[in-house]
């Protein structure tokens, strides 16, 4: 986030961005069934069609939150979309609390979200670094949100009964098949070591990520796997 031209950087994050979102989208075309998207896959998280939504919903509310948005796309979406499950006091998991819309209106949802973001990218003004307070910021928080759901959704999407899904045509299947190797451990001394990231750290990190840590750990040996690949 430091290094470049501007308008290369932007070209960058705007490629970012849309790969990103197709691929989440992607995700979704698994369904034979759409009604599965209303289902719980796991009785500790929301329906499928919570995640669809929250992804796109959390690029609006964190743009308005900073005011670089004024108008929100759709107030409704974007509360019933806001918090997912974390096991917290607010968590509210009662599905009759939701009166959930359908897919099409969700992907023309997103649709307009995506407008939204690629006009805001194309048209913010973009200086290096991007630091916490830029604008750019912001947007590679949605990016980097919407990545670390496609593992969240993807594992509940496992979750569905086969009969739900089918194959998603644009993904190739792993043809390679082997044994595992076999690891091995290996002897770590006591050392001290550095935990958190650096102010000036070139890549995005989320807030907990941040502050630097030193401990010394001279009285441990450790046995740690030696990982073959």
């Amino acid at each position: 986030m430091n290094e470049g031209k501007p308008e290369e950087k932007r070209k960058e994050i705007l490629d970012y961005f849309h790969k990103t979102f197709d691929i989440d989208e992607q995700l979704f075309e698994a369904f034979e069934d759409q009604s599965a998207m209303f289902r719980k896959s796991d009785t500790l998280r929301h329906p499928l069609i919570f995640y669809y939504g929250h992804t796109a919903t959390f690029y609006i509310n964190k743009l308005i939150i900073s005011k670089i948005l004024n108008n929100r796309i759709d107030p409704r979406f974007e509360s019933m979309f806001a918090i997912g499950v974390d096991e917290m006091s607010w968590d509210d998991l009662n599905t009759s609390h939701y009166d959930w819309p359908t897919v099409d209106e969700v992907t023309a949802y997103r649709n307009k979200v995506r407008e939204t973001v690629d006009k805001l990218i194309n048209t913010l003004p973009l200086n290096l670094p991007i630091g916490w307070d830029h604008p750019f910021w912001i947007i590679l928080m949605g990016i980097e949100h919407e990545r670390i759901h496609l593992e969240t959704s993807s594992v509940l999407i496992r979750q569905v009964p086969l009969q739900y899904l089918k194959p998603i045509l644009s993904w190739n299947l792993c043809s390679e098949a082997a044994l595992a190797p076999k690891n091995s451990l290996i002897p770590v001394d006591g050392q001290q070591l550095t935990i958190g990231k650096s102010f000036s750290d070139p890549l995005y990190g989320w807030d907990n990520e941040y502050g630097r840590i030193n401990r010394i750990y001279n009285h441990l040996k450790l046995q740690i796997p030696l990982f073959q690949w």
